[in-house]
């Protein structure tokens, strides 16, 4: 995992950066302008769930068949192109769909939720580019670059967002204004990521049609149709809480669930990185049928994410009543309902942390077909659940339904995955770190409250992390982390300023 551990961590120290501007933005900026941080939220929203229609499931075929392509001396045969062409289908496809339906939610949702029935259509030029930046994003990927393509995609939105939002609050610019910069930044992002795989050598525009075989036309074209229907189907299952928020509820309702969102995105950071920098090679061990290599790298990343995901939420949820103190006062009332959007969110990235690479595997295999039934019934749940439970408990509803629906497609997938291939992410270790974890909570949650949210936060978080952080050292819950600690612990003591 040498490549592999270099690239995560540079990842997560961009994401940490980026952690820090989304934190004061979070508590300092978008509780003021609730309704407008909630319709930017939701137009965002319109670019993730048109993912797999729009580029034809490009962020995952990109990956998936990249082995099958690669050659550099011959331009990787017209891959790129390929990709760049299942966009322009896939967005003409998605354009025709709007057109037909468009008014038709504008209409559903005018009354609940104006602002967004007026912005609607600038959701589709963010889609659009999110969705070719999110493929160019997965073929950088192939290269074992993630972090440049995560400063492009992630950071730099951490970065605008909130200016364009102080910018409203303050009332220096309206709201149009805000909207036509999210736009640009969309488009320039995508011409960011162009000029970098040109940087990289890696922009091969030189199309080789005469490489696709019949029988790798029929592989892509059978991936290419599942995903662009089961794709958005995990996407509903996954990630459709805000939308959903919006649609049923108004703008400022999905302005606050965005925001408790963005606290348990947190628990996310590791995710992302190890993720990104692990795809590629579960593809290439998926190819060339190496199940030892590819079962080391399950166990491993699945015992990494849950001790970090542990970390971070248990370091969270212990102080999490003095956490939300530091919101502005008018607002605490408003943004109390988010507590429990903060827990179950948070607790569905800690499912998806333990289970590691296993919805990789499925969608890199051959047997990703398998992965339809448990994204439709998913995403069925996720939708049933929404209408069901956010009228009767608001915000938190909706929270609960992504939970429910996250842990039953990913409790499928550890078993596919165990079935094709005897692979199994959990150990005696993944119990013992649980364990630890609760046990470290309640050391840290009978402190005396101290009144001062601040110092609640720094006493409360610090206990938990130091008597779980030790803990996990002590008894070599992942090799890896303590590798990394060993590795840390001897530059540090080599480091001579004089």
């Amino acid at each position: 995992m040498g490549v592999i551990r270099r690239q995560s961590i540079k990842h997560s120290i961009v994401n940490l950066f980026g952690l820090g501007i989304g934190a004061l933005s979070t508590f300092l900026v978008y509780p003021h302008v609730r309704s407008e941080f909630g319709l930017i939220q939701v137009l965002l929203q319109f670019g993730l769930l048109g993912l797999p229609l729009m580029s034809l499931g490009g962020n995952t075929v990109a990956v998936r068949f990249f082995p099958k392509f690669k050659d550099a001396t011959q331009g990787h045969h017209g891959f790129l192109p390929l990709l760049a062409a299942m966009c322009g289908v896939g967005f003409t496809l998605s354009l025709i769909l709007v057109l037909f339906f468009g008014d038709i939610y504008k209409a559903g949702i005018q009354a609940r939720s104006p602002l967004i029935a007026h912005y609607f259509w600038f959701g589709l030029p963010i889609a659009f580019c999110y969705s070719a930046s999110m493929v160019l994003s997965a073929y950088s990927s192939n290269f074992k670059r993630i972090v440049v393509p995560s400063l492009l995609l992630d950071f730099s939105q951490k970065l605008a967002l909130p200016l364009f939002m102080i910018g409203v609050w303050q009332q220096w610019i309206s709201l149009s204004i805000a909207v036509w910069g999210m736009v640009i930044h969309a488009f320039l992002v995508t011409c960011g990521l162009i000029f970098y795989l040109n940087k990289l050598g890696e922009w091969h525009w030189k199309p080789n049609w005469s490489f696709l075989s019949p029988a790798l036309k029929k592989e892509m074209a059978a991936y290419i149709g599942f995903w662009s229907i089961g794709g958005f189907a995990l996407l509903i299952a996954a990630k459709s809480d805000i939308f959903m928020v919006g649609s049923l509820s108004a703008e400022s309702a999905a302005g606050t669930f965005a925001i408790c969102a963005a606290l348990a995105a947190i628990i996310e950071i590791p995710i992302k990185s190890l993720y990104s920098a692990s795809a590629s090679s579960v593809a290439a061990y998926l190819n060339d049928g190496n199940l030892g290599e590819l079962g080391k790298l399950y166990k491993s990343v699945s015992i990494n994410l849950l001790v970090a995901g542990l970390l971070l939420f248990g370091g969270l949820w212990v102080s999490i009543d003095s956490i939300f103190q530091f919101f502005p006062q008018s607002q605490i009332h408003e943004m109390s309902a988010g507590i429990w959007v903060f827990f179950f969110i948070g607790a569905s990235r800690l499912v998806e942390m333990t289970t590691g690479l296993n919805n990789n595997m499925v969608y890199y295999s051959p047997y990703y077909k398998y992965a339809f039934f448990s994204l439709t019934a998913s995403a069925a749940i996720t939708i049933s659940l929404n209408f069901w439970l956010t009228p009767m408990i608001g915000i938190a509803g909706a929270a609960v339904a992504t939970l429910v629906s996250i842990t039953l497609y990913n409790l499928f997938s550890v078993w596919l995955v165990w079935t094709k291939y005897r692979l199994f992410p959990f150990t005696f270790n993944t119990v013992l770190a649980i364990l630890l974890a609760v046990a470290a909570f309640l050391v840290a949650w009978i402190l005396p409250d101290t009144r001062i949210p601040l110092v609640n936060i720094f006493l409360k978080g610090s206990v938990y992390a130091l008597v779980f952080g030790i803990a996990v050292l002590r008894l070599n819950i992942s090799p890896d982390l303590n590798g990394l600690w060993t590795l840390a612990f001897k530059k540090i003591k080599e480091f001579n300023p004089f």
